[in-house]
């Protein structure tokens, strides 16, 4: 694949492993562990213009079941034992541990804000 990134699987400017990851617009995944405020999610549409930068972390009513932080939503579970082989959280967890610099999950959600926030 072609990037502006790198060419030939690396970076342009250190050589460094690169692997272009596709996701469609509906693929989120927050960095952080807040949310979008309930204002922020109306039941109509609001159009086109509409935006709203209001999140907090959810509360107890909303946190759905304690799963809302949840890879591939957020960062949680992505840690050895957290998924079996086949599960699409165990593949992404392969793959980040051999592409970052740390074993730890909570050393691997440092990494992954720090690498990918600005992406």
């Amino acid at each position: 694949a072609f990037s502006p990134e790198g060419a030939n699987g690396v970076t342009r400017s250190r050589g460094l492993p690169l692997r272009i990851i596709a996701g469609g617009p509906s693929a989120i995944l927050y960095l952080n562990e807040e949310r979008p405020d309930p204002a922020c999610v109306p039941d109509e549409d609001q159009g086109a213009n509409w935006s709203c930068s209001d999140f907090s972390i959810p509360s107890p009513e909303r946190d759905c079941d304690s799963l809302w932080n949840k890879y591939s939503i957020g960062l949680d579970g992505l840690h050895d034992g957290a998924s079996s082989e086949g599960d699409l959280r165990h593949d992404v967890n392969q793959y980040l541990r051999k592409s970052m610099d740390t074993a730890s999950s909570s050393k691997l959600s440092k990494q992954i804000r720090d690498r990918w926030a600005t992406k």
